[in-house]
């Protein structure tokens, strides 16, 4: 589907749409494998995707970042041969780094597992996940250009097919292997997600080359130093990236070994791994993942308005989706403050999935904010800070795993994300006001939302004791209870005037896509 690049609302929303509809369905799914895996299963599972977090990040983070960046301000200067260029440079590179880690983590699948991840068991998993790096390296080049072009139809279909082969695959041979070991369950889900990178490339390129054939020309290339300016971009975030993963394995590793010194027996401490990686880490971002489809258009645009000097839009626009990214995220608190009881029996039936949720509710709205900074201030070009304020995040999170977990348990794991989340998101927070002289505005952005919150929630609240519980299911009373504190949510923000009518318009008129400016209309309080 070509776009309409006049108006980048329409690509966003099917990206959105896409996304919301793939981490949804994702979601069931990862509650479908740790119903079959059991709390040991995620355990091992969790430990394997911990390795595979950073073969991803080294394969893949920095140059797609790039691609999207630099692509998107050559099409703001009408230089589409330049565009083309930079995506050829950029998968040369990604293709160089990727099979390269490929054939490292194939070759010493053996020293990983028994060295690093301490379980001879993930050894066949890791040698599963090596051939997929080359597929998801340059399907991340594809997607970063396909969004800088604002063809939001491919990589929104791509993502949707990969996830379906996945689980169509996983779900054919779970039960097969299962019966094995755990260690052949970890398998055939590892070797699903290798063939769904793999259907996803071949898609993504698919839709290239269609498109290169329909396409005009470009004309000559004439822009020097590409490799140079991807690598400028790309080093900073690379850096980060790996540098961030590498530890975070290192903290997954350590979470781990510290439960086992808490518990005293090995399956137990797997188990409460699995209980807290695979079940409650999942269930309390799944709301924010929602907000990645977003977060990934966010860097082209905001990249397009700083190649334009237009510093005035700009800022106007990012408080804009600031105070939507609090109003959404303070509203995502509620919900898990107001049902966290009834989610934990619901998805995984342990009430203590529900208790930890609750404990560690309060941060979505830091987490919100984070996702979407870190996503604005690449778009500015800050790599460089959002390169520090990580890797100072990370060394603050093995210390505290390292101090806590071995004496407190789960519970100190919980401090630990506490203490990370309020670090990291402060801090890029404070860097967007510096840079951009943005100004908190506490009352729209926090008081409002958390009032209506609050007011949402204890209605709900009551009527699901006195009415829906008692009348429904559990399923069907979550399920009616969470829609009716939305419509009262959405209800009250417009009573007290923290959501106005003008808002969606000034928001679709702000992205439309033009070199000439709009024209002058009202602005709504921000």
């Amino acid at each position: 589907m070509k776009l309409n690049k006049e108006n980048v609302v329409i690509g966003t929303l099917i990206l959105s749409a896409s996304s919301i509809f793939v981490r949804m369905i994702g979601f069931v799914f990862r509650v479908y494998l740790s119903n079959t895996l059991g709390a040991e299963g995620m355990g091992l599972y969790s430990l394997i995707m911990s390795l595979y977090a950073l073969c991803a990040t080294v394969a893949t983070s920095g140059i797609s970042t790039a691609v999207s960046k630099l692509v998107a301000e050559q099409l703001a200067w009408g230089h589409r041969a330049n565009a083309k260029r930079v995506l050829r440079r950029a998968i040369g590179l990604s293709l160089a780094i990727s099979c390269t880690v490929g054939v490292v983590v194939f070759l010493f699948a053996d020293f990983i597992s028994g060295n690093i991840l301490s379980d001879s068991r993930t050894t066949l998993s890791l040698r599963l996940l090596a051939p997929g790096m080359p597929f998801l390296s340059v399907s991340a080049c594809l997607r970063g250009y396909f969004i800088a072009e604002r063809h939001m139809g491919n990589p929104a279909s791509g993502q949707v097919i990969e996830q379906l082969s996945k689980m169509a695959f996983i779900i054919l041979l779970l039960h097969r292997f299962l019966p094995m070991g755990i260690e052949y369950g970890c398998a055939v889900v590892v070797m699903g997600i290798t063939l769904g990178e793999a259907v996803c490339f071949l898609y993504s390129l698919g839709g290239y080359l269609l498109e290169r054939r329909r396409m005009a020309q470009a004309g000559r290339a004439d822009v020097t130093g590409v490799t140079k300016s991807i690598l400028h971009i790309a080093v900073p975030i690379s850096l980060s990236s790996y540098i961030r993963s590498a530890l975070r394995l290192l903290e997954d590793v350590l979470i781990l070994a510290g439960l086992k010194t808490f518990s005293g027996q090995d399956d137990v401490a797997t188990g409460l791994y699995g209980m807290v990686k695979g079940m409650v880490m999942p269930l309390l971002l799944f709301p924010l993942q929602l907000l990645s489809a977003f977060v990934v258009t966010l860097t082209p645009e905001i990249s397009r308005l700083g190649a334009r000097g237009d510093s005035e839009r700009m800022e106007r626009t990012i408080s804009m989706i600031l105070r939507y990214t609090c109003i959404i995220g303070i509203f995502i608190v509620g919900i898990f403050m107001t049902f966290s009881y009834e989610m934990g029996l619901v998805v995984y039936k342990d009430e203590r999935v529900g208790e930890m949720l609750k404990q560690m509710s309060w941060l979505c709205p830091f987490m919100c904010i984070e996702t979407v900074v870190v996503g604005i201030l690449q778009g500015l070009g800050e790599q460089m800070s959002s390169m520090r304020y990580n890797i100072s995040d990370c060394v603050v999170r093995i210390a505290l795993v390292y101090l806590l977990v071995p004496l407190q348990g789960v519970q100190g794991f919980v401090l630990m994300v506490v203490v990370s989340n309020l670090f990291t998101s402060l801090l890029n927070l404070r860097r967007l006001m510096k840079v951009t002289k943005l100004r908190l505005r506490w009352s729209e952005w926090f008081i409002k939302p958390a009032l209506a919150t609050l007011a949402a929630g204890q209605g709900v609240r009551a009527l699901c004791n006195y009415w829906l519980f008692p009348q429904l299911s559990m399923l069907q009373g979550l399920v009616a209870g969470l829609c009716i504190m939305a419509l009262l949510y959405l209800l009250v923000l417009m009573g007290i005037g923290s959501i106005v009518p003008g808002d969606l318009r000034w928001i679709v008129n702000r992205l439309k896509f033009s070199s000439k400016p709009p024209k002058t209309e009202p602005e709504p309080a921000v």
